[in-house]
């Protein structure tokens, strides 16, 4: 698991964790081969190609899970003795639990020429600092400390926390590339968990490849997070399942199961982990147990950088979280606040697994698969008015994907001004910024008040589109205001439906109204 601005509990100390994230590309019949003692080593039975199942305890204070696909089970084996090598030796590079380490040298000396493998560390930690403006910080180790030391029974004096925040200023770390060196300040101790895990994760994938070039498909999970790459034992892609953020026990089903490939999956947030009742997360920007993110996952093109993306996000607001994740390419994200509220990308859905229960399988192979007849997807909302100084109509995107992301329908954009039109940004970067008539689309913005916008099942050129799964997504912005960004299921087929969004600050509460109108 991530820890946002890092977790009290070494990572190297022998305990298990419930991971949040279960790899559900393991469920299928199967039986046990001879092993080495202390092994747990299962194969699938063979269907096309063999499936090899390892389980290892103890590592890096956790488990180590490994799928490999299509090679035989000594080769298999083969792949994960390189695994377990290469995690052995970034362990003793990286390592903050243990008194021999690479990093434990840098942190009690504060200068040195190390390996090229904790230069790219340090230098990637400092790279995510900057871009997330210090939501992950990977210098707090001094202040991690003092929180073991207390237990949390006690909080940390103000004083304390601000001295050691304070010290950590933007030059308070240089690097030089060239002769792979670093210094540091005094108040500066580097704890790279958050990103090494995920690195070790991505480094260890790339070794089993390496030792066994004839694999076709691998899977490595480390205490839940995880990498996959190549061909699955299901045709479809990697299954992977996310638990219920506050569901707090293994073995539970999962709340999605989402399908992965060639992708890295990691998680962050409080899930089952508090010292004396507190979050285990610190706030880099003020020392302090983050308590209002439950969860984030995050789901992107390796596993380094999805663990230092779902630790910042716990230590961000949604709207800034999420602006962060719509900019990269390649990457989705999903948001658990304490409350239960729940934030995602736009791209999320397109990663979910549909159920192919009976009926979606009968709806498709009938000629209901068109588009019914006579029925529009009808969306309501209102503008209120707010009563603030220098008022100015929101920015509203409301545009309709298919289950993909692909955009189908853009049927709103209110608002033109080219300074303030990107505030919309999952709208904008997903979209707008790709369309060479953006003045057509954009229209004036709309003073407060009641607006219908309907959908009548054709695509941007006027053609038809199928019946079927589609989102349907409401976003908004105000100069000197506030962001909202949420989106509507519609199962598109012969039935009405009605659905509500609740209210945000700058959008009253959204109606879909699924029915026929003619």
């Amino acid at each position: 698991m991530s820890s946002a601005a890092r977790n009290f509990y070494p990572l190297h100390k022998a305990f298990r964790l419930s991971p949040l994230v279960m790899a559900l590309a393991l469920i299928s019949p199967f039986h046990a081969n001879a092993a080495e003692p202390g092994d747990k080593i299962e194969q699938f039975e063979q269907i096309a190609t063999q499936t090899h199942r390892f389980h290892r305890d103890y590592v890096l204070g956790t488990s180590l899970d490994v799928v490999v696909q299509g090679a035989s089970q000594q080769e298999a084996k083969r792949a994960v003795d390189a695994i377990q090598k290469e995690i052995g030796h970034l362990d003793k590079l990286l390592s903050i639990w243990r008194d021999d380490s690479e990093i434990t040298a840098l942190n009690n000396n504060k200068q040195g020429n190390v390996s090229a493998e904790l230069f790219e560390v340090i230098a990637a930690c400092e790279n995510w600092r900057d871009k997330t403006c210090g939501a992950f910080d990977a210098r707090l180790g001094q202040l991690i400390t003092l929180w073991e030391k207390s237990q949390g029974v006690v909080q940390l004096d103000q004083a304390t926390r601000s001295q050691v925040l304070n010290q950590l200023k933007a030059d308070s770390v240089k690097l030089d590339a060239e002769q792979r060196s670093i210094a540091m300040d005094d108040a500066v101790k580097f704890a790279p968990d958050a990103y090494a895990k995920g690195y070790i994760i991505d480094r260890a994938l790339v070794a089993a490849r390496e030792a066994v070039p004839s694999i076709e498909g691998l899977l490595v999970d480390i205490g839940g997070d995880i990498r996959v790459w190549g061909n699955a034992p299901q045709q479809q892609g990697w299954k992977v399942g996310v638990q219920n953020a506050f569901v707090n026990t293994d073995n539970t089903a999962p709340q999605q199961l989402l399908n992965l490939n060639d992708q890295a999956i990691a998680v962050s947030g409080q899930g089952y982990r508090t010292l004396a009742g507190q979050s285990h997360l610190l706030d880099p920007k003020t020392g302090m147990p983050l308590q209002q993110v439950e969860q984030c996952v995050v789901v992107g093109q390796c596993a380094a950088d999805a663990d230092a993306l779902a630790t910042a996000l716990a230590a961000m607001t949604p709207s800034e979280g999420l602006e962060l994740i719509e900019a990269l390419i390649g990457y989705e994200a999903k948001l658990t606040l304490s409350n239960g509220d729940v934030h995602q990308t736009s791209g999320w859905n397109s990663l979910v697994q549909t159920p192919q229960n009976a009926e979606m399988r009968t709806v498709a192979s009938q000629s209901s698969a068109k588009w019914p007849a006579g029925y529009q997807a009808i969306v309501d909302l209102t503008i209120p008015k707010i009563d603030v100084e220098k008022y100015r109509a929101p920015y509203v995107s409301v545009w309709v994907t298919d289950a993909n992301k692909k955009i189908v329908r853009t049927l709103a954009v209110w608002g033109k001004d080219e300074k303030w039109i990107n505030s919309n940004y999952v709208w904008y970067r997903r979209y707008g910024r790709q369309m060479p008539n953006l003045d057509a689309v954009a229209k004036p913005s709309r003073q407060p008040g009641h607006y219908k916008l309907a959908w009548d099942g054709k695509d941007e050129t006027g053609k038809p589109v199928a019946a079927g799964k589609y989102l349907i997504h409401i976003e908004t912005s105000r100069e000197h205001g506030d962001h909202s960004y949420q989106t509507f299921d519609l199962d598109v087929k012969a039935k009405a439906s009605n659905q509500t969004l609740a209210a945000q600050k700058e959008i009253g509460a959204v109606k879909l109204n699924f029915q026929k109108v003619n």
